[in-house]
């Protein structure tokens, strides 16, 4: 099973827009329920620095998330039948509000078509 963006099958991070950290998607699974949540798929990790330099160093990490079928509890029992990202964002930020916003324009809290069963964000 693929993500589709736009029509269009995402097989690597290369697949994805330039600079994209993190992107909002939809699982659809086989029992009819979706998933709206959000993935981070690069960072910055920090490492120590170099033997006598002082500074440390940033690397840009690429996150796995080809195999990713979404983090609810009800969701590692079912199987994916559709992984569709919705926005692609530069900032984790941006992915958390377009996420709350989905989660609000659907009512995907109080909808039983839904597994979302929280809105959480810190902005």
């Amino acid at each position: 099973m693929t993500w589709i963006y736009k029509d269009k099958e995402i097989h690597s991070h290369d697949d994805l827009l330039p600079g994209c950290t993190d992107f909002v998607y939809v699982i659809t699974y086989n029992n009819g329920q979706k998933y709206i949540g959000k993935k981070t798929v690069a960072s910055f990790r920090t490492k120590p620095p170099l033997k006598g330099k002082k500074r440390n160093r940033r690397i840009w990490t690429k996150l796995p998330f080809l195999k990713y079928a979404g983090s609810h509890d009800k969701a590692k029992d079912l199987e994916p039948v559709t992984k569709e990202i919705l926005y692609q964002s530069k900032s984790k930020k941006t992915a958390t509000y377009i996420e709350a916003a989905l989660l609000f324009q659907y009512d995907a809290i109080f909808d039983e078509s839904y597994i979302n069963e929280n809105i959480s964000g810190t902005f």
